[in-house]
């Protein structure tokens, strides 16, 4: 989909964070089957982690090249990201091609357009020049127009060389905020990439977990550290094996729920670190020992878990556990 939604760019893939928590050896080698040739991490040691799995396709860095890591880019046979001109002078002129970035608005990384006359020199080894949308997750924002303008400046000094501008959002605006490579992160991995519109997106990744004990507890009985929650009647408690350090946000705490067999059961008090307890009286008898609970997936679905933990589904994606054991499931 969004292949060809980016046509006639090329469609590239951002899988940086550990493939944004999924997993980066795996979630490259499935998009490099599928045929992309254009990956995007944040560090040296990530196109380290990939460089197998994305076989000759091109690796792009973009933190850049450091003193610390110019041989590591070197090794992984990366393209840095070069985003000053102090960032230009550490990649030796006889390392190969880079990119640049230009900073068109966001205030982060990247060179202003005056300081562009630094590249002068090595313009030839440039393999792609990118921009980032501030507000492209808000489609109608003016910021967005006010930057490709300026990108269209930069990349006018530049005849020829390949530009890549659209993240998962600015992919749907069209192929004039794509650029000649689309970047797409979160939309690869089922997030919505808009801020305010409906998730064009189907889910791809499920967070489950086992349940470990199930407890009868009468009317006025707690559970959980802090005595947070009190049952009004009698219920059917069920302590599920995951927490915190398994990416289940805190926030969750007696207001987050879990789905089984169609049912949505409630949290039922403090989230902690291993463990989390789901109200299950409606499944009871159905429900055993063993059994797995969805507590991310396609109904209780990522940006649901964001928004009721007060972040995005970035976050939560990221934040998942490395003990959870990931399978891969080919559609």
């Amino acid at each position: 989909m969004l292949a060809e939604r980016a046509r006639p760019s090329a469609c590239g893939a951002v899988v940086k964070a550990n493939a944004y928590g999924l997993g980066a050896s795996a979630v490259a080698r499935r998009l490099a089957a599928e045929g992309c040739r254009h990956f995007f991490v944040a560090q040296a040691e990530e196109a380290i982690a990939v460089r197998d799995a994305a076989g000759p396709a091109s690796i792009y860095v973009f933190s850049g090249p450091l003193p610390e890591t110019v041989a590591q880019l070197r090794a992984a046979r990366a393209i840095p990201i070069v985003n000053h001109p102090a960032q230009l002078d550490a990649w030796p002129a006889d390392a190969g091609a880079f990119a640049v970035h230009v900073d068109t608005g966001m205030n982060r990384l990247g060179f202003a357009l005056p300081e562009l006359a630094h590249l002068a020199s090595r313009a030839g080894s440039i393999a792609l020049l990118l921009t980032h949308l501030a507000c492209a997750d808000e489609p109608t924002h003016p910021r967005n127009a006010e930057q490709l303008a300026r990108f269209a400046e930069a990349a006018a000094r530049f005849p020829g060389v390949p530009t890549s501008v659209g993240n998962s959002a600015a992919i749907f605006a069209g192929a004039s905020a794509c650029g000649d490579i689309a970047r797409p992160g979160i939309a690869i991995y089922g997030g919505n990439p808009f801020a305010s519109e409906p998730n064009p997106m189907r889910t791809v990744a499920t967070l489950d977990a086992a349940v470990l004990q199930l407890r009868h507890i009468e009317a006025g009985e707690s559970v959980g550290y802090g005595a947070t929650y009190r049952s009004r009647s009698p219920r059917l408690i069920a302590t599920v094996g995951a927490g915190y350090a398994d990416g289940v946000p805190r926030l969750l705490s007696n207001i987050g729920e879990a789905a089984f067999g169609g049912a949505r059961l409630p949290y039922a008090g403090r989230v902690s670190m291993d463990l989390l307890a789901v109200d299950a009286t409606e499944v009871e008898g159905r429900m055993a020992v063993g059994d797995r609970v969805e507590l991310i997936g396609s109904t209780i679905l990522l940006d649901e878990v964001a928004a009721l933990a007060r972040t995005i589904g970035y976050e939560i994606l990221t934040g998942l556990g490395a003990r959870g054991e990931r399978r891969y499931v080919a559609s």
